[in-house]
């Protein structure tokens, strides 16, 4: 941005809202000035053609008593040339402007009665060359025939009319001459003064009334946005229960307004979340921790009478459990900063391995390919199966089926993994993917799980696009959908 443009947005809106009223304005009053102008030099035209055709036919009357003042304004520049050249008369005024000057030529020899021609005569005398009569004129002229000798001598007359001062005799010649009038810019230019005058007043006021104007109405409309920017400066990261002001005016300010709570809420979720997360993994941590404390205190305290092989096989067993736990926090951590490659898996066939790995049931009709990581797809199946079987009495199945919509649409694969255990009640189906959450608190966190599978298992769905959800059924039914694959083969990938 230029060093000389205001860095306000306020100053800004006023600064370009003056500016584009500035050039509104100049343009359209020079437009204004020069429809003016031209339109007075129309007139001025169209009168001078009126007089030209009286002085013409005060010629043709041939009377020697003409109009005393031979159809002209008193201000009126003409000249009459007779066909050899010389000037007949010419306006007083216009002898003294420019006396040297050389006269308009005559019409042309066999030029018909109604002649008449639009053309041009510049002024150049040698004195007072800033006088407003110095310039470029438009002259008029006509022909007129059979003009008596004593309306024409004698020649070479500056007069105030062409029938001033005339002293010839009726000898029965008969002259042709050619009258010229100049058409006088002096209207058009005094009103093009006037709209000029006009304009170096209302101009600068009206730039300034608009400016203000702008000035005062961004100020109204930022009030809200300068509302909110207080708000967020004083919002803290312990203090987000805080929300912006949302005005009332429907506009896109309330727009931003009611996004920026949007996003407030969001992170307010995340932080609640996210705290949750790290008291609950350092909850859980402790507990496999302080027990392998203890065993390896017991053990050394009375180190004579320890059962070391025992003791080494309980500590084994919380060093499995801490690892097994650190590694789902970290992939639970890391998952949603995966990117899916394009890699067609097929689910029906990796669940017919990890079922018959674990000896249940599992029914697929044909081939399911999706686009996903094979890693976390079987790692989604696996902790789906996980809980089904700690869950199951007798029997767990994992059947695999594709579903296409009626209408158009890829369609998705269907994965359901059911149990006949006590199942879920409908009030913990939501619950139950949470962090940590396990629904039987009597039961030893040893067989229990650490209560991250179901939440990682959601979090890989939704990373292929997916769901997962817990839907009716005699005992527990756990649903995950991904989009189908239809756009390459499925190759089945095993497990990484």
């Amino acid at each position: 941005m230029a060093r000389w443009w205001p860095v306000s947005l306020r100053a800004s809106a006023a600064l370009a809202a003056g500016l584009a009223c500035a050039g509104v304005f100049a343009l359209g009053g020079l437009a204004m000035r020069a429809a003016v102008h031209d339109g007075r030099l129309d007139a001025a035209e169209g009168t001078t053609r009126v007089q030209l055709g009286r002085v013409a036919d005060a010629y043709r009357a041939g009377t020697r008593t003409p109009p005393a003042d031979g159809g002209l304004a008193g201000d009126a520049m003409f000249e009459v040339v007779a066909d050899s050249g010389e000037v007949v008369v010419r306006s007083a005024n216009l002898a003294r402007l420019d006396p040297r000057r050389a006269a308009l030529p005559p019409a042309p020899a066999g030029a018909p009665p109604d002649w008449t021609t639009r053309t041009t005569d510049t002024l150049r005398p040698g004195q007072h060359p800033d006088w407003r009569e110095y310039r470029e004129y438009t002259v008029l002229g006509t022909v007129v025939d059979g003009v008596p000798s004593a309306l024409v001598e004698p020649l070479g007359r500056a007069a105030a009319t062409p029938f001033t001062d005339l002293a010839g005799t009726e000898d029965g010649r008969r002259h042709r001459l050619t009258l010229y009038l100049f058409v006088l810019p002096w209207d058009a230019q005094s009103a093009a003064r006037g709209v000029t005058q006009v304009l170096r007043t209302a101009v600068p006021v009206a730039v300034l009334v608009v400016a203000a104007v702008a000035w005062l109405a961004t100020g109204r409309a930022l009030r809200p946005v300068e509302a909110i920017r207080r708000e967020m400066a004083e919002i803290g990261e312990h203090d987000l229960a805080r929300r912006v002001p949302v005005p009332q005016s429907g506009d896109e300010v309330a727009g931003l307004a009611a996004t920026t709570n949007a996003t407030l809420d969001r992170l307010e979720r995340s932080l609640r979340r996210q705290q949750q997360f790290v008291a609950d993994a350092s909850h859980e941590l402790r507990s496999p921790l302080a027990g392998l404390r203890a065993g390896l205190e017991v053990a050394l305290l009375h180190a004579d009478r320890a059962d070391w092989p025992r003791t080494a096989s309980r500590a084994l067993a919380d060093v499995q459990r801490l690892q097994d736990l650190t590694s789902d926090l970290l992939l639970l951590a890391g998952s949603e900063a995966d990117q899916v490659p394009p890699v067609a898996v097929d689910l029906a066939e990796m669940a017919r391995e990890q079922a018959a790995e674990r000896g249940v049931a599992c029914v697929a009709d044909g081939p399911a390919p999706v686009r996903g990581r094979p890693a976390r797809l079987d790692r989604l199946l696996r902790n789906l199966l996980d809980n089904a079987q700690r869950h199951a009495r007798s029997q767990v199945t994992v059947r695999v089926t594709t579903e296409h919509p009626a209408g158009a649409g890829p369609g998705e694969v269907v994965v359901e993994v059911l149990d006949d255990g006590p199942g879920i009640a409908p009030e913990d189906r939501e619950r139950v993917f949470e962090r940590f959450t396990r629904l039987d608190d009597a039961r030893a966190r040893d067989t229990g799980g650490s209560g991250l599978g179901l939440a990682i298992a959601r979090g890989i769905a939704q990373r292929h696009g997916g769901t997962l959800r817990v839907e009716d059924g005699d005992g527990a039914r756990l649903v995950a959908r991904l989009p189908l694959l239809t756009d390459h083969a499925p190759a089945a990938s095993p497990p990484a």
